[in-house]
């Protein structure tokens, strides 16, 4: 029996798979489309969530879960005398964190709760070291040290194409998303400690395939290689469809995980967008 017990979050992509070898606690998150309230992943599948928010005059509202939720869970788990450690989305794109922090100071057990400064993949890949580390027998305390450093070796871009859910959700203006759409302009943004920063802009999706032949070169450059990549999308197109092939060809050795984005980072995101998160082996 693993030393501790792990708990996430929907929007951390983990395979059905991974959840079931492990035994790991998925919280979901929660997204509201024409007055319909669905639960990430349990009332509402990826593919139809994109679809629902494709067809919707209206950009879906997000909810992190409920302290209480966490609290219940928390409770639930730690009943038999087992810790908690409790991994989540960056507190930049969600509250989810802050809300596993409260419920952790009132849990009857012991509860660590980290964030994990990315999402999606990104995330998963420090889960999946933890949850490595407890299947060894490992206690928190002596897997938080390999947790970090998962995290310090990850990196995670995503390219924004499509500016219609950030003009929605009010984070560029009509008028400027008016003009760059005129433009064509693409973005493509790296996440630094859990905030997001503008990597390039460019005209076209040629522009992010071009700059993607560019970080393959310089990630070839700086680390020994690629132990594992995150594909994680809101719609394949023939832009990212190009990268991965390119990423396939340049990283033979990677394992490759591509998913559809959880609900909540589809909403941010828009439509077409897709992130790349690589966890490199250092030289």
């Amino acid at each position: 029996m693993p030393n501790f017990k792990i708990v996430t979050d929907s929007t951390t992509e983990l395979s059905a798979e991974e959840i079931d070898r492990y035994g790991i606690t998925v919280i979901p998150l929660s997204s509201m489309i024409d007055n319909v309230l669905y639960y990430d992943g349990i009332t509402i599948t990826k593919p139809e969530f994109l679809e629902k928010m494709m067809n919707s005059k209206e950009l879906p509202k997000s909810s992190q879960p409920a302290m209480g939720t966490f609290l219940d869970k928390y409770n639930e788990l730690t009943a038999d005398g087992s810790e908690v450690l409790s991994i989540h989305v960056t507190e930049t794109l969600s509250g989810t964190v802050n809300s596993a922090h409260q419920a952790a100071k009132l849990a009857h057990g012991k509860v660590t709760v980290i964030d994990s400064k990315f999402c999606a993949r990104a995330a998963a890949f420090q889960i999946l070291e933890a949850a490595k580390c407890a299947a060894e027998g490992l206690t928190v305390a002596e897997a938080l040290p390999r947790v970090t450093a998962v995290k310090d070796r990850t990196l995670l871009y995503i390219c924004i194409v499509n500016l219609e859910n950030m003009v929605k959700g009010g984070r560029i203006g009509k008028t400027m998303g008016r003009i760059t759409t005129l433009l064509n302009i693409k973005a493509n943004l790296k996440m630094i400690d859990g905030a997001l920063t503008t990597d390039i802009k460019g005209r076209g999706t040629k522009a992010i395939v071009k700059r993607y032949e560019e970080i393959i070169e310089e990630l070839k450059q700086k680390y020994l290689d690629v132990e594992a990549i995150g594909i994680t999308h809101v719609g394949l197109s023939e832009y990212s469809n190009q990268i991965i092939v390119m990423l396939k060809a340049a990283f033979p050795n990677a394992q490759m995980y591509t998913s559809y984005a959880s609900a909540s980072v589809m909403t941010h995101a828009g439509p077409e967008a897709v992130s790349l998160q690589f966890l490199m082996k250092n030289n």
